[in-house]
């Protein structure tokens, strides 16, 4: 299969804090735990590696708690019919960007606990 190359806009560690309005603390989301969605996890790349050559066909195609959603983009590149969740209030904009950045199709996105 042909490598797939994958632009992401993420969080610089997992130090980084911003909640302005207190969106995530009002979700029960701590400081402590805030950044945790913002950087790319190995499990996802773990993830990301098995599905590489996976054949979609017409599977709807559910992304529980996507963070980074690189999973998600990935299968955006191969035109899946996804749609990507997570409870953190800041996935949304970072899930439109990056689809920005690698020039797809915005992706469905649903915030659920």
């Amino acid at each position: 299969m042909t490598p797939i190359d994958i632009h992401l806009c993420t969080l610089r560690d997992k130090q980084e804090f911003y909640d302005p309005n207190g969106m995530a603390e009002k979700l029960g989301i701590s400081s402590a735990t805030w950044p945790l969605f913002g950087v790319v996890w190995p499990s996802s790349l773990v993830l990301a590696h098995h599905i590489d050559d996976y054949h979609t066909g017409n599977k709807r195609i559910l992304e529980i708690g996507c963070g980074m959603a690189l999973s998600s983009l990935l299968l955006n590149k191969r035109h899946a019919d996804i749609t990507a969740t997570d409870y953190h209030p800041e996935v949304g904009k970072f899930l439109l960007r990056n689809t920005e950045l690698n020039q797809d199709k915005p992706i469905h996105y649903e915030q659920a606990d």
